[in-house]
């Protein structure tokens, strides 16, 4: 029989490796926590920052399911939930309202910052709980803030399936993940509200309205990006120069955020005004490129001026550093014009040349952006060359006034697909 000495050591013994099991178990979940934090610092929605959280919080507590709650529009709290969630509650808590009487909301409009509740009985303040314990497979559960500006940002939950309290190691872990989730939190507000700002500084800046042009029709397309950070660059523009002639721009300005929303309108208005003024296409791209060159304002813009004079029946083309337009004339397929390529806009290289062609009655010409035909790892060459096929189909089988209606209409829904991963515009124009 073992004495008493030996009954002592060995329960010092066990004591000694229950401790080296939690301090591992710390050090790995720290090391995913710290992986977390990596992770979230690519995410630039808070939709994005949830489930990139509620995800790894299921691994790191062991807990029966995990749920991250923010705010969004009207006062709807939007959940995103962990993989152990059961379907019924992923089905009937998707979203609600932030006066909804459950712990999830009250930390959310900051009423407490916490919630511990170790076992049923500690649910009986919110019968809505109550009555969801056994369909959400809970016995205890937490809710802890995210910490925001003035106000949480976010909410955790965490539900186990049995009485359950937490200990001092999981306390602090929970607190580092809360950290990190607030400094992610805090990062996707800014990157949404700045999207926002751009997306309507942008709709601001683009004109709401083009003149009539006798002898032209001309349809314009704008499509943002719905990736977060894809607004604000992309612009077309219509110039009335004199009774005779009437230019055409599409750009892109290097950027896509507020600040390129900003710088659009600026190099959108500068290149009108210059036209208006000299009616020449390689000209005015000179003159804007030495004004933003000589601010020093970093501003770098491409830029395709078309000038139609329809009773000549010509058209001069000048770039400066943009995509080559398309066009399609009676009897031929879509090809790409020369257009005298210069250096972008505030490179202040100038050397800007232009190309004057005939445009025959019902001739077609597109300007775009890059956003409208790229994609990625394709060569450009080969998205163009697409693009092209794309315009050729549709002109093949429409005729007369539809044909540019039936053509704007294709190069919109290709607009809205290709917006995936940045903005697009497009100026089409045709000769009557």
């Amino acid at each position: 029989m073992p004495s008493a000495v030996e009954i002592e050591l060995q329960a010092e013994l066990s004591r000694l490796r229950a401790a080296l099991r939690r301090e591992r178990r710390a050090r790995t979940h720290r090391l995913e926590i710290n992986r977390l934090a990596a992770i979230t610092s690519g995410q630039i929605t808070r939709r994005g920052v949830a489930e990139v959280i509620a995800g790894g919080a299921s691994e790191i507590f062991d807990a029966g399911w995990v749920m991250v709650g923010y705010l969004g529009d009207d006062d709807i709290v939007q959940f995103v939930h962990g993989p152990a969630v059961p379907e019924p509650i992923r089905a009937d808590w998707n979203d609600v309202p932030l006066d909804v009487a459950v712990p999830m909301c009250d930390v959310l409009r900051g009423d407490v910052e916490r919630c511990a509740l170790t076992s049923r009985d500690d649910f009986a303040p919110w019968p809505i709980l109550v009555a969801e314990a056994d369909r959400a497979q809970i016995s205890s559960f937490v809710a802890e803030s995210i910490s925001g500006e003035d106000q949480p940002s976010a909410v955790i939950g965490l539900g186990w399936a049995d009485e359950h309290e937490m200990d001092e190691g999981e306390r602090a872990l929970l607190d580092e993940l809360v950290e990190i989730a607030g400094l992610a939190f805090r990062r996707a507000v800014k990157t949404e509200n700045d999207r926002e700002i751009a997306s309507t500084l942008q709709s601001w800046l683009l004109p709401q309205s083009l003149p009539d042009v006798d002898g032209l029709s001309v349809s314009t397309i704008y499509e943002p990006g719905k990736d977060e950070l894809e607004v604000g660059g992309d612009w077309f523009d219509v110039v009335v120069v004199d009774d005779r002639r009437t230019a055409v721009v599409v750009g892109d300005v290097v950027g896509h955020d507020v600040r390129a929303a900003a710088e659009m309108g600026q190099i959108r208005h500068v290149l009108s005004s210059n036209l208006a003024r000299s009616g020449d296409a390689a000209e005015s791209l000179a003159l804007t490129d030495r004004y933003f060159h000589g601010r020093e304002s970093n501003t770098m813009a491409t830029a395709l001026v078309m000038v139609f004079a329809v009773e000549q029946k010509t058209l001069e083309i000048a770039s400066a550093g943009h995509l080559p337009p398309i066009v399609v004339e009676p009897g031929t397929t879509a090809r790409t014009l020369d257009c005298g390529l210069g250096p972008p806009i505030g490179s202040g290289l100038g050397g800007y040349g232009s190309v004057t062609r005939s445009f025959e009655p019902s001739a077609v010409v597109i300007g775009f952006t890059d956003g409208m035909v790229e994609r990625r790892e394709t060569p450009i060459d080969r998205c163009i060359s697409e693009f092209c096929r794309m315009v050729d189909q549709i002109l093949s089988t429409s005729s007369g006034p539809n044909s540019v209606r039936d053509l704007t209409a294709a190069v919109r829904a290709r607009a809205q697909r290709s917006a995936e991963n940045d903005d697009a515009a497009a100026v089409i124009v045709q000769a009557h």
